[in-house]
């Protein structure tokens, strides 16, 4: 089963994607993968992430992921690629940040 990951920022209800999790055989994470190519490999997700850390400096960032039990919890904070009303595209926000 592949388990999307997500990067949030509770306080301001913001979460970015960088993909779904990889994980050696010990459960160790190890990166993401968007598609079949990894996370780090895409110029515009990478872009939107460092956005993301300068946009949030100074708030506490957690890493979660789809299969949490708490996931619930932040499934309805803006996401930043996602495509419910009010999220923001990676494109936008790698130009400009939320």
């Amino acid at each position: 089963m592949s388990v999307s990951s997500y990067l949030v920022c509770p306080s301001r209800q913001l979460m970015i994607g960088p993909g779904k999790r990889l994980r050696e055989p010990s459960g160790t994470v190890v990166g993401f993968s968007i598609g079949d190519h990894l996370a780090s490999e895409d110029p515009q997700l990478t872009q939107a992430i460092w956005t993301f850390l300068a946009d949030t400096a100074g708030s506490e960032l957690v890493v979660k992921f789809s299969d949490d039990e708490d996931f619930e919890e932040i499934a309805g904070y803006r996401e930043i690629g996602g495509d419910e009303y009010g999220d923001i595209t990676i494109e936008d926000y790698a130009r400009g940040g939320a």
